[in-house]
């Protein structure tokens, strides 16, 4: 099964869990290693309360009623260490039957029967041929009559370790070490989300700012981590050939336009020539269409590739300034612009040359489009906003948005237009940050709404 989102932390938590368990599993292993190899009476008395409590706990009765010794799982294993030792020996009484194990030695028997019953456990050495070992006398604090002697224990080290692990279980010492374990991986899991997800959303931040321009933002590496390293330099260096790549593209299309211009403008001046009527007047349409192409394909290809420098704009005094050039054109078809604006200046922060191309070609779309009966309106509203409307055949809503792309044409667009005049206001109001939207006003047409942010 695979995840819809994984987090880095988590794996991390998971290795730092294994980890840290097998640091504190080998730590315990290699003091009580070095602890019992250094003390050898220590080690004796561990190894002989390791099998006192074994043979208290193991006592038991069979169905005759006889006392005996039942031992299971690694309790066995350990009691098979002591029993496989020729020295050790054990005396399991409860005061009427008794049980042993071994060959106990005659003066340690003395020792046994002479310790008063009110100690409940007590150490002794003796003598076994020319070694000195340690035996233990015990008395079940419950019932005194119960009496538990042993001596000879000789364990190894590895096993010394084991059984004292075991008598460690029911002291909670290892739950105790479970518990500061979860509750340091559980710390530590936070920390790391939290280590981790910083350096990585101060990445995110600067990408979120990259502007698409070329030799626009690129994410910093000063403070990026040495793992965060290589994608952010493949991520730049990514950026820095589209950027070569597009402008390549930018260049070429405002050198063509550009060349084109000229021989366009030596054309319309010949085409005057031209002695049938019908004949010159189709071919200056079709010049005057592919001039208008060539300039709005330089007008796009300037506005696409480079960063503006913007400034307090008075969208009022533009729009005042742009309809002015439209005048001669709107009287020439008939038509009226009026423009409604609030006395007061409407200030946005943009680039007042991109806003006037913005604005040029929508007024030049509802020049083409509107009707010599209409009146095209542009209206500037103190929220900032811009409004061009005109009464034409408008856009359908399915068709709204592909028309903000270049070379998209509607349906009912005029034969001599050339699909990028939206796309060009689209480009405009998207360097601003602000919005563009088709609507159709009352009575039909068009109305298309810039919207500027506030700085």
């Amino acid at each position: 099964m695979r995840w819809p989102s994984r987090s880095i932390a988590f794996p991390v938590a998971g290795l730092l869990i294994v980890g840290m368990a097998c640091v504190m599993v080998l730590s315990t292993v290699v003091t009580l290693g070095v602890f019992l190899s250094t003390d050898v009476k220590s080690k004796q008395r561990m190894n002989a309360d390791v099998v006192g409590k074994l043979l208290r706990s193991g006592m038991t009765y069979d169905s005759g009623g006889r006392l005996v010794l039942e031992q299971k799982g690694f309790p066995s294993t350990i009691m098979g260490f002591a029993e496989a030792e020729p020295s050790f020996w054990y005396l399991v009484s409860d005061g009427k039957q008794t049980i042993s194990h071994g060959t106990i030695p005659s003066s340690v028997g003395q020792i046994i029967k002479t310790a008063p019953s009110e100690i409940f456990a007590s150490e002794f050495y003796y003598t076994s041929g020319d070694e000195r070992l340690l035996g233990l006398r015990l008395v079940d604090d419950t019932n005194s009559k119960v009496v538990i002697a042993l001596g000879g224990i000789s364990f190894s080290g590895v096993q010394t370790i084991l059984a004292t692990l075991w008598a460690l279980w029911p002291q909670g010492l290892y739950h105790l070490l479970g518990l500061v374990l979860v509750t340091t991986v559980t710390i530590a899991a936070i920390a790391i989300r939290q280590t981790i997800a910083t350096p990585v959303r101060r990445v995110v931040d600067w990408a979120e700012k990259i502007d698409g321009l070329p030799n626009g933002r690129r994410i910093p590496n000063q403070d990026t981590p040495t793992e965060l390293r290589p994608m952010v330099a493949a991520f730049n260096t990514a950026l820095t050939r589209i950027d070569n790549a597009f402008e390549a593209q930018r260049n070429f299309l405002a050198s063509a336009s550009h060349e084109l211009r000229t021989p366009l403008t030596k054309l319309r001046i010949k085409l005057d020539l031209v002695k049938d009527v019908e004949v010159r007047e189709m071919l200056i349409r079709d010049a005057t269409r592919l001039a208008s192409i060539v300039t709005t394909s330089l007008q796009l290809a300037r506005l696409s590739g480079q960063s503006l420098a913007f400034t307090a704009v008075d969208l009022t005094a533009v729009a005042r300034s742009v309809i002015a050039d439209h005048v001669p054109r709107a009287i020439q078809q008939g038509l009226e612009i009026e423009l409604r604006a609030p006395e007061a200046a409407v200030n946005v922060w943009g680039s007042e040359a991109a806003i006037r191309v913005a604005l040029d070609n929508l007024i030049s779309n509802s020049l083409r489009h509107a009707h010599s009966s209409d009146m095209i309106i542009v209206e500037v509203l103190e929220t900032r906003q811009l409004k061009i409307l005109d009464h034409g055949p408008g856009i359908p809503v399915e068709e709204r948005e592909m028309v903000l792309r270049p070379f998209v044409r509607g349906v009912n667009a005029a034969s001599d237009g050339t699909g990028m005049g939206l796309a060009i206001v689209a480009q405009v109001i998207r360097a601003h940050g602000g919005s563009v939207v088709l609507d159709e006003p009352a009575g039909g047409g068009l109305v298309v709404c810039l919207t500027f942010p506030s700085r």
